[in-house]
Parts: C-alpha cells; sequence; structure tokens
C-alpha cells in the first residue's frame, strides 16, 4: 500500500454525566473519520480525562487516576468495537493502567487497534515531574514497532517525542510512520513537543502525526487548561509541503485534521533524497569516546582593581511586600521557571486555590519602580498528628492545591514555597517575606509552629563523598553552608529529619530535603522543643524569632 489517509484529533475534553456520553463522542468521531475513507485515526494522550468528572473531583489527585484506571476495560472494549466495526487502524490516546502485580503502580499506556479489534500497547517510557510527583505514574521500558498493512508504525507518546533516541531507534526498525499522542496545558509545552516532532520528521525522513487535547474541565485539578493543535508532519525535502506540514488544525478548537500520506514518496526520499540523514546516521561514529573540553581562556590571572578602588555598592531595590492577586499568576510562574527550571511548581489552577482557600497565607515582593515579582511566599495550615515527617511535598501539599488545608484543626503552618528572583537575592527580601509570611503570620494567628522541607540546594556537590545525613549535620554545625539549610536556621528554624524523594527530579538537592521546624515562642511549650533527630539538634540563637522563652 503505498497511500493512506489518516485523521488526527484535537480532542474537546469536556464535563460528562456519564459513561454513554464519553462513548457517543467517540463514537461519532471514529465514524466520521471511516466517512472520510481514512484507515487511521489518532486520539490524543489522556483525553480518558473526561472520565473523571464521573467521580469524586475532590479526592487527592494521585487517587484520581487510579481510578480511571479502573474504566480500562470498558475503554478497551469501546475502541475495539469500532475498530471491528468500521475496519479502521486506532491509536486510542492513553489512560492508566495498572499493573497485574502491583495494583497500586500505574502506567500510561496507548491502545493501537488492528481493523479485526486486535490490539497491542505501547506504554510512556518518560514521565514528566507532573506524572512522576503527582500522579505516581510509572515508565514503561519497551519502545514496539507495529508491522501494519501499510508499513511500520511506531508511537512516542508526548514527552518521549523530546527524546531523539526514541525516533531514532524506531526509524532504524524501518517505522515509516511516528504517532505523538499529547496532552499539554499551555502553549510552551505544545510547543516542546510540536518542535520536537517536526524535528523527529526530518531527522528520520518519516511521517508524524501528533494528536492534541483542547477544551477544559476546570472542576478536575491539572485539567483545568488544555492548549493543543493537531498536525501532520513531513520530511523536508522537495516531494513534500514546502514547510514540512502537510495539514494542521486551528489551535484549541475541536476538529479533525485529516491528510494523505504517500509513503512510496517516503521509501524513495529515504533512499534518494537530497540529504539522507536516517541512512547518513547508521555511519555516525560515537562521539561520546571522541569529545573532549578545548581551553580558550585566557592564560593570564585575572586583572585586579587597584586596592584604593572603591567597593561599588549595589543599591538596594524600593520593594512592596503584599498578598498576592490573581494578575501576579503569570509572574509567579515566571518566577518559578527561574527559580526551579527541571520543576514547575505552580499553575494557575494550584495558583488560584489558594487565594480560595487560604489568602493570607499567600505573598509577593514587587519591585515599586518596575513592578516585576522578585519574591514570592506561600504556605497552608496542616494538623502536623496527620502527617509523617518522611512525606514528600506533593503529600504535604494535596499535589500543590492545598485542599488539605485546615484551619481549624491544624495548628502548623507548612512553608510550601519562598522564591527570590536571581539579581534580587541578597538583599533582605527573603528575610522580609520571612517575617511577614512565615513568623508574623503564625504569631497573628496564634499557629504552634512553622514546618517546612529545606531543599538541599548544595548536596549535589557533596553526593559523591558523604551521605545526606552527614551534609545537614555538617551544615547544622556550621562546617558547610547551603544556600537555603543555612538561611532557614539562621531564622530560628531547627532540623527534625532528613527526607529522600521530597522533590523528585530536582538535580541540585538530588530529591532529598531537611524537614525543619520553627517553633512559636508564645504558644510552644518545652516538650515542642526535645522533638527530632539528636544529631541535628542545637540550642536556638537568643537572637532569632525561634528563642525559648
Amino acid at each position: 500500500m503505498n497511500r493512506i489517509r489518516v485523521a488526527t484529533l484535537q480532542y474537546f475534553v469536556r464535563p460528562i454525566r456519564n459513561f454513554s456520553e464519553f462513548r457517543d463522542q467517540v463514537k461519532s468521531l471514529v465514524r466520521t473519520a471511516a466517512d472520510y475513507e481514512c484507515r487511521l485515526v489518532v486520539f490524543p494522550e489522556f483525553f480518558t480525562v473526561q472520565l473523571l468528572t464521573l467521580g469524586d473531583i475532590d479526592r487527592p489527585m494521585v487517587d484520581q487516576i487510579r481510578s480511571l484506571a479502573d474504566r480500562a476495560d470498558e475503554f478497551v472494549d469501546l475502541m475495539s468495537g469500532l475498530a471491528r466495526e468500521h475496519g479502521i487502524y486506532i491509536a486510542s490516546g492513553t489512560i492508566p493502567i495498572r499493573d497485574p502485580k502491583r495494583p497500586e503502580k500505574v502506567y500510561n499506556d496507548c491502545f493501537f487497534f488492528a481493523p479485526d479489534g486486535r490490539y497491542e500497547t505501547q506504554g510512556k517510557m518518560h514521565m514528566t515531574r507532573f506524572e512522576k510527583e503527582v500522579w505516581k505514574v510509572s515508565p514503561r521500558k519497551q519502545l514496539k514497532v507495529f508491522e501494519t498493512e501499510f508499513g511500520r508504525v511506531a508511537i512516542a507518546i508526548c514527552y518521549d517525542a523530546e527524546f531523539p533516541e526514541v525516533a531514532r531507534a524506531a526509524a532504524r526498525q524501518g517505522a515509516l510512520i511516528l504517532i505523538v499522542p499529547s496532552f499539554t496545558d499551555d502553549r510552551q509545552a505544545f510547543l516542546r513537543v510540536r518542535y520536537c516532532a517536526q524535528a523527529r520528521a526530518i531527522e528520520n525522513q518519516m511521517f508524524v502525526i501528533q494528536s492534541s487535547t483542547v477544551g477544559s474541565l476546570p472542576m478536575v485539578p491539572a485539567v483545568s487548561l488544555n492548549y493543543g493543535q493537531a498536525s501532520i508532519l513531513t520530511p523536508s525535502d522537495f516531494p513534500f509541503a514546502r514547510d514540512g506540514i502537510l495539514a494542521e488544525g486551528v489551535p484549541n478548537q475541536e476538529s479533525m485534521v485529516i491528510g494523505e500520506l504517500n509513503l512510496r514518496v517516503l521509501r524513495t526520499s529515504r533512499k534518494h533524497g537530497a540529504v539522507v540523514p536516517l541512512k547518513d546516521s547508521m555511519k555516525t561514529i560515537d562521539l561520546a569516546p571522541q569529545t573532549s573540553i578545548v581551553q580558550l581562556l585566557h592564560a593570564a590571572p585575572p586583572l585586579k582593581a587597584p586596592v584604593d578602588a572603591p567597593r561599588i555598592k549595589r543599591a538596594k531595590p524600593r520593594l512592596t511586600v503584599r498578598h498576592v492577586q490573581e494578575e501576579d499568576f503569570r509572574g509567579i510562574r515566571e518566577l518559578a521557571r527561574l527559580i526551579y527550571p527541571d520543576i514547575t511548581p505552580w499553575g494557575d489552577d494550584q495558583l488560584g486555590n489558594h487565594l480560595r482557600v487560604f489568602p493570607q497565607g499567600q505573598l509577593v515582593a514587587v519591585d515599586d519602580e518596575t513592578g516585576l515579582i522578585v519574591g514570592m511566599c506561600s504556605g497552608l495550615i496542616i494538623d502536623w498528628d496527620h502527617y509523617e515527617p518522611e512525606m514528600d511535598w506533593s503529600s504535604f501539599t494535596s499535589g500543590g492545591m492545598y485542599s488539605n488545608h485546615d484551619p481549624v484543626g491544624g495548628a502548623t503552618l507548612f512553608a510550601a514555597d519562598v522564591m527570590v528572583r536571581p539579581g534580587f537575592q541578597g538583599h533582605g527580601i527573603g528575610k522580609r517575606l520571612y517575617q511577614r509570611g512565615r513568623f508574623g503570620l503564625a504569631k497573628q494567628l496564634g499557629l504552634r509552629r512553622i514546618l517546612a522541607g529545606s531543599r538541599l540546594r548544595g548536596y549535589h556537590r557533596y553526593s559523591s563523598t558523604m551521605s545526606p545525613q552527614d551534609y545537614v549535620s555538617d551544615v547544622v554545625r556550621g562546617k558547610l553552608n547551603d544556600p537555603t539549610l543555612s538561611f532557614q536556621l539562621s531564622q530560628g528554624f531547627h532540623v527534625l529529619t532528613v527526607v529522600g524523594n521530597y522533590f523528585v527530579g530536582d538535580p541540585e538537592s538530588l530529591g532529598w530535603a531537611a524537614v525543619i521546624e520553627w517553633l512559636n515562642p508564645d504558644v510552644a511549650d518545652d516538650e515542642d522543643y526535645d522533638q527530632g533527630d539528636a544529631r541535628y539538634r542545637v540550642e536556638p540563637s537568643p537572637q532569632t524569632d525561634g528563642q525559648r522563652k
């Protein structure tokens, strides 16, 4: 078969009242694709989150995603029946699948149905931070290439498309088509996948079919927004579309994108194209052993200022510390990307919920001259008796949503996050945020303590020579300086214990954090001061807010 017509979806996720409404929406799309004589229809990743609106949306997200896995059999029966009814291949997007040996463990799997209803699966191999840390989804470890009547097909689920070796391995096994089901919440995330998908089409001389979710489920955490655009992408060579885009939809509108793939032209291009990157890649040597660092720095010692040169003193910025407003969300997200380039802790749904449940616990520091948000402080109240010190950040914050905020039964302010913009650090901004958003707030509300997980930002420098426990012990005793923990200790906090997997994926802390506590001297009693691991216990300085009465 030299030609195949395919359909890829911009699937609109909307609230539903029962499974029948979901079934009807899916059936109508497959029927439309079949009416247009398409041989393959591609659904997006996690479009099945629509089914979450049928359950208890107030449960923790980690539980909701597992309840979605319980609908997998019903979902597979639906898709298998539609493939048989219309004699069509269906890449069914993804749905969570439980591990049969460990039911609490789930994967993100795409089912690929043949026209007779049989199917195989491709699991997602690279988890985003949200999937790992909030939904607790596990990666699969195998890439499959599917033999079909029109040639070999591979599937790279969303983030997997951002790893060139995945598509390259499939192309070297003869894959002509790469299917990329995607699920992205904003334009930046979408473009990351789209640009990488287009690169995979060019470097592997293959067709890439990307599907996307659009619409929103405002009542379901983490699905409140979707940004998507389905597309059919080609190599960049004379026989193909001039810009490498065979077809694409209008962003963020419910639609079906249809295009016809000329597989004969693709095979010819792989042999005789203007360039043949797939063929040439077979000859590429392993560059890793051949890579060297070449020194181009000036060999002379650096110039020193004259001894009597006046020291330049940076002027302190004029700041306003105030409560967060909705229009601050964009600035907070930008600040978070600077502080946590490998983590994305806050979305608009989370920030909005913070304002709803505990507005007085959310502060920003704003530069008066530019209006730039240069600092942020956020927290919630919890009942410490219901938690274990070994829990991670996501557990303490209910996945960052603060839905566990307990102003009635709680007496502990959990310090979820504090950030100071690079270039503004060292001006006392962090101290001002702590004074108002931590110590002042705890005293004002009569709370017993402040609890926080101190991200061990300096530990990666010592991880090969010492344990995180020894690292924290040396920081407590002043032998080492940690950019975060040392400052917090100077403010009157003390260390209770050291935990791993607190912030999974953080390259600086390697996931390690010190659970730290500040006790309100107006409320705490002597027994409170004796808690925690003795290895990290020091008497609080009388110069800090943590002094005992």
